[in-house]
């Protein structure tokens, strides 16, 4: 018993002791994100220009604090021509000159005034050339995920340029069909409409490479997009080739590798990924993001399903044990697909 007490009254000293600790909640001042870029395509031209987020606070960040408005934004090249961006909400800026198109070869340099007083601008960068895709290529696999097992991955194939170094870029998106049972084209017709929709896949992984070890030489299955199978029916694909600066492949890859992080005490201590866009006046003040000078090649493809590849028996057992949804498909897959395949292909 006198044990007993002795232990209470240790811990009861202890914990009388312990004085609660209110940490400082971390602050951090707003700093401009920029998103855009110029392509040798035909204008419009998009940036989008926002505030990051507040760490802390009682209250919460109105989200509309976060768009840049009434700032002056004017893209330049380097034979004296320049445009300008105009606000079209949401912290979203357009050209709206149609004769100002980015030229390969043409220097391009991008200033922001904001209505605090600063100014930001980025280094000039000169549009590289890009080298057409030669081919797209198809390979159906198996992905490990039950609700949608099969997919077709599409790589890009090209031939490299000898003259120079060469930075590239993917991105690309495709439609898959999806099935339902339909609709009645009309009151008392036993045909059947709104039975087939065009669902919309996309990707967002950053996908970039350099040519320092197959410089000249042909580049040949660069995945780029993973469709999935649901249907037997053809597969629609665009795949976007850039060609973009060094500097900018240099930010992909530092942004690749903050998002590869682990957690691990291996792990390089975080830093935030600078882009090319600085205060005119002090350089420490970085914008987030990057406004890219890049160009770009395009390829199409309508991937038709092969009678031979590997897989295919499986694939057609699969699709065959799908329970397809009543009435109208966009009833089952949203009222944006599209129900006729899309126009181009």
């Amino acid at each position: 018993m006198h044990r007993v007490i002795i232990i209470v009254i240790v811990t009861a000293s202890v914990i009388a002791c312990i004085d609660q600790v209110d940490l400082p909640i971390r602050t951090e001042v707003p700093r401009l994100v920029v998103e855009g870029q110029l392509t040798n395509e035909a204008p419009p031209y998009t940036i989008r220009l926002t505030y990051t987020g507040k760490y802390g606070g009682e209250n919460g960040q109105n989200i509309n604090d976060q768009y840049v408005q009434q700032a002056q934004v004017i893209l330049a090249d380097d034979q004296g021509r320049s445009v300008n961006f105009l606000s079209v909400g949401q912290g979203m800026y357009r050209t709206m000159d149609t004769t100002f198109r980015g030229q390969i070869g043409r220097t391009y340099s991008l200033s922001i005034a904001l209505t605090n007083g600063k100014r930001y601008i980025t280094k000039p960068e000169r549009m590289p050339a890009v080298p057409p895709i030669d081919s797209i290529s198809p390979k159906l696999i198996k992905t490990g995920n039950l609700s949608k097992p099969y997919a077709f991955v599409y790589s890009a194939n090209t031939s490299d340029p000898a003259s120079e170094k060469n930075y590239y870029r993917w991105t690309g998106y495709g439609y898959t069909t999806r099935l339902s049972v339909g609709v009645p084209c009309s009151l008392g017709s036993p045909n059947l409409c709104n039975y087939r929709c065009w669902t919309l896949v996309a990707t967002d992984a950053v996908n970039v490479y350099s040519d320092e070890a197959i410089n000249g030489n042909p580049l040949r299955g660069r995945e780029v997009l993973q469709v999935p199978v649901y249907a037997v029916g053809p597969q629609l694909v665009e795949i976007q080739q850039y060609s973009i600066t060094q500097s900018n492949y240099q930010f992909w890859k530092l942004y690749q590798q903050q998002n590869a992080r682990t957690g691990s005490i291996f792990d390089p201590l975080p830093a935030p990924v600078i882009g090319n866009v600085v205060n005119a006046s002090d350089p420490t003040d970085a914008a987030r993001g990057y406004f890219a000078v890049t160009s770009v090649m395009r390829k199409r493809l309508r991937q038709q399903n092969l009678p031979n590849i590997v897989f295919y028996q499986a694939l057609v057992g699969f699709i065959s044990s799908q329970i397809l949804p009543p009435g109208d498909c966009r009833n089952t897959y949203g009222y944006s697909t599209a129900v006729t395949e899309p126009e181009g292909w």
